[in-house]
């Protein structure tokens, strides 16, 4: 069987890195950071701030992170498609650069009301400490269901390097 060429080799592992660097991310937001913010707080507007300075940082690390595995991952795909590999390796990574894609519409589509809920309270807080607590545990959810598709990308990523 032909070798994969090294710059596709390369690309893998920035995708599987990136992919599973973004899964810890997110699932460390969920699992430690928000547990953090909520523990003992009780006064509304600091546990805002506490949560936008967590989320602020999060979405500067999380796209890079997004577009650096997806592209790799594709670029990975295509070369092991080019290379006369067996297909299910850059089938593997084709999935892993899509399910790597994946995190911005689940986004869009499960997490922007609850950003837009609590961001809304950063710039004034007119909820109380019981319903600002609900939307940063329901964040919270959320985010950690969020961090099961990169875990799938690596998943797939490795199944694609091994394969």
């Amino acid at each position: 069987m032909v070798s994969l060429p090294a710059s596709v080799r390369i690309c893998q592992g920035l995708a599987i890195t990136a992919s599973s660097f973004l899964a810890g991310t997110l699932y460390t937001m969920s699992t430690i950071a928000v547990p953090t913010i909520l523990a003992g707080q009780t006064n509304p507007s600091l546990l805002v701030s506490h949560w936008n300075s967590m989320f602020r940082a999060g979405s500067k690390v999380g796209p890079t992170l997004v577009a650096l595995g997806a592209v790799n991952y594709l670029y990975a795909a295509w070369g092991a498609y080019n290379s006369a590999y067996d297909t299910r390796v850059w089938k593997g990574f084709a999935a892993a650069g899509l399910s790597t894609m994946a995190v911005a519409p689940y986004t869009v589509m499960f997490l922007a009301s609850t950003n837009s809920a609590l961001l809304a309270q950063a710039t004034e807080t007119t909820l109380s400490e019981v319903q600002v607590r609900g939307l940063v545990e329901q964040w919270a959810f959320l985010n950690l269901l969020r961090a099961g598709i990169p875990i799938v990308s690596t998943a797939l990523g490795l199944y694609g390097a091994l394969g």
